[in-house]
């Protein structure tokens, strides 16, 4: 058995924040998950059998039914992950309006860059706007690596789905 710990500050930063889901339903933020995620890869090399997850969250916060609904949470947010990180990794990586605007801020500032240094010299204007083309990768290219994570990371969400959960009151 491969026993995994987790220390949540809150109940609530353990979910995302903007999701108006049933807590057994809701997705974990992306901090709680990459956190599990990160947990299980180091624990899973010394693994015999399913993860047992434990989460330790604060007692005040401690209401009836709240475990259940907490396991219930991570089960569904794991299997949700392991389709996600198989089927629609870089759709969903590619999607968001602030990539798409981000590539294409990209290539507009490159022209313009090559345009004004178009005889051959590096000036000061068109360096700037090299520099703002590659500012412009730097979210699209985040949404990308981190879904190329989640798509390495694959089975191990569905490992981690599998998991038996228990809460701990601090």
């Amino acid at each position: 058995m491969a026993e995994l710990a987790i220390r949540v500050p809150s109940v609530e930063a353990m979910f995302d924040a903007w999701s108006a889901e049933p807590l057994a339903q809701r997705p974990l933020s992306d901090e709680a998950r990459e956190r599990i995620v990160d947990e299980w890869t180091r624990t899973r090399k010394h693994a015999t059998g399913k993860p047992t997850l434990t989460l330790r969250l604060p007692e005040p916060e401690r209401r009836e039914g709240l475990e259940g609904k907490i396991a219930a949470a991570v089960h569904h947010d794991m299997e949700a992950m392991a389709v996600d990180a198989r089927r629609r990794w870089i759709r969903r990586s590619l999607r968001p309006r602030e990539s798409r605007i981000g590539i294409a801020l990209f290539f507009v500032a490159l022209t313009v860059g090559a345009l004004i240094d178009l005889d051959g010299g590096d000036s000061f204007l068109g360096q700037i706007f090299v520099v703002m083309a590659w500012v412009a990768l730097w979210a699209p290219a985040y949404r990308v690596i981190t879904a190329a994570s989640f798509r390495l990371a694959r089975k191990y969400f569905a490992e981690l789905a599998e998991a038996e959960v228990r809460i701990d009151w601090d």
